[in-house]
């Protein structure tokens, strides 16, 4: 297992944080100015400190502020802390998971090829991956390339390891049908690696496999690659074992920050607390963003904030599926919590820098950001969001995502009027390498001036101009596509606390 460094040098930090004299508002619009990209990086800084506590605390393998662990309750805590010194009325929610958890215990992996023999350090099973009953598997491991019918034919893979390469690199272990194509031709694990550079453990999303499965640094994968090249008539094996268990019971929480405004009329801003590893980009840039946005606000005198803000840390979404439990409890009590939201803007992987040679190195400019303004049927949401961006420097896509936004505002932009600038691909997303020296402080100062600009123009508008009828669910739960089915959960739909009979 690659750890990330404990400390960072001041060489590094002052490539990443920058200066704030070089990066102020712009004069206009000089009373954002008080918002610091250094400050907010140390936000980043505490989150990626609880996340090695839950490491160094008996988990060195499995780690990261991961959702119904004692990680996660330390973070609650924490963010709880931040909304009190800032001075917002608070409120942590407990939230029943009424679906067993995976976790991975331990796991080691170890490839041998004419008489050598090394160990795969970077190896991580994806998410959700099946153990091997507490045995260790010695397998024969087939190089199949891009995993393409094509890469398949004539080589015979049944009972034996796979190693293919992804294109391009993903959170995912691999597309879902080169998984289910290398299932098909009977492999007995699935090796997936990638071209990004580097040695990176990364933890992917469930791969829906039903035989091991596990993601590969670039160098372990290139070197698993040459061992059996080398290998010619003696086939080069892999030793496998991984023990992982689902655990019922657990919980997380939703944590509420408010800030009340002169109406009932209310402004949400959501940021998913939970993450793997370090987690710096994903997500505690994220909440770093939405805590620059609580002090901002709360600095500004409530009789001219016009709209009630709440501040809403979410429980998480990486434990997908079934996961997301805070956020579809939302969404089950949408008319209750949003009949009057005039604007949700999600705060996630904001501000994260670009690399170049795969992960090699980084730049000091950030990662181009996908975004959304609230629709074509929001035309002035759309302008305000596009103007603030582009005012502060914010790198974002030259168009608006054409496709249903991202992240977690995918749950919510069908029924309320929101706003992100996110990006989904950054190199070092749901890696070891994800820690506070790939989050830039500039980057974090610029995206945060923006919103609050966004929601400074968003006050000058009236609700009903805003708001649009509410389309369908396009992720019902229940449906094929959809998240949890919350058949039989009417008493956790009205207390999360509560259980709900599956």
């Amino acid at each position: 297992m690659i750890k990330p460094c404990l400390t960072i040098s001041a060489a590094v930090a002052a490539m990443f944080l920058g200066s704030s004299l070089s990066h102020a508002a712009p004069a206009k619009d000089a009373k954002y100015a008080a918002i610091d990209g250094k400050h907010l990086w140390q936000y980043v800084v505490e989150q990626a400190d609880i996340a090695r506590r839950y490491r160094d605390s008996g988990h060195p393998q499995f780690w990261g502020r991961l959702a119904g662990t004692s990680g996660d309750v330390e973070d609650a805590e924490w963010l709880l802390n931040k909304y009190k010194q800032i001075g917002l009325e608070t409120r942590l929610q407990a939230v029943n998971f009424f679906a067993p958890q995976w976790a991975a215990e331990t796991w080691s992996m170890t490839a041998v090829a004419g008489g050598k023999s090394i160990p795969i350090a970077s190896a991580e099973p994806a998410y959700a991956s099946p153990g091997t009953d507490g045995k260790e598997l010695d397998l024969e491991v087939v190089y199949v390339g891009l995993g393409s019918e094509a890469d398949f034919a004539g080589r015979d893979v049944r009972g034996k390891a796979i190693l293919l390469v992804k294109v391009p690199a993903s959170y995912q272990a691999g597309p879902a049908d080169i998984l289910k194509r290398a299932e098909e031709h009977g492999a007995a694990a699935i090796l997936s690696t990638d071209l990004r550079g580097g040695n990176y453990s990364a933890q992917s999303y469930r791969a829906y496999t039903k035989v091991p499965t596990f993601n590969l640094g670039t160098k372990d994968g290139e070197a698993l690659r040459d061992m059996i090249g080398a290998s010619a008539g003696g086939a080069a094996h892999v030793k496998i074992r991984l023990d992982a268990k689902w655990t019922p019971d657990q919980k997380s929480y939703l944590v509420w920050g408010t800030l009340p405004g002169m109406t009932d009329e209310t402004i949400y801003v959501i940021a998913h607390r939970d993450g793997f590893f370090d987690a710096a980009g994903d997500n505690a840039s994220g909440v770093a963003t939405m805590l620059g946005l609580a002090e901002h606000f709360a600095r500004i005198p409530k009789s001219q904030r016009r709209r009630t803000i709440i501040f809403l840390g979410l429980d998480g979404h990486h434990q997908v599926k079934p996961g997301g439990f805070g956020r579809e409890w939302l969404v089950a009590n949408r008319d209750r919590y949003f009949a009057k939201t005039a604007l949700m803007i999600n705060a996630e992987h904001p501000a994260e820098v670009l690399t170049h040679g795969g992960t090699a190195g980084s730049t000091t400019t950030g990662v181009p950001l996908e975004w959304y303004g609230g629709g074509a049927s929001r035309p002035q949401l759309q302008k305000i969001t596009e103007d603030a961006f582009r005012e502060f420097g914010v790198p974002i896509w030259s168009q608006p995502s054409a496709r249903p936004p991202a992240g977690d505002l995918g749950r919510f932009y069908w029924f309320v009027p929101g706003v992100v600038a996110q990006s989904n691909d950054f190199a070092n997303m749901h890696t070891a390498g994800d820690s506070p020296d790939v989050v830039s402080g500039p980057g974090l100062a610029a995206v945060t001036r923006a919103y609050a600009k966004i929601i400074d123009g968003v006050n000058k508008i009236s609700l009903k101009d805003l708001q649009v009828p509410a389309a369908s669910d396009p992720n019902a739960p229940g449906t094929p596509q959809g998240y949890l089915s919350l058949a039989n959960c009417e008493a956790w739909i009205g207390d999360s606390a509560k259980p709900c009979v599956q």
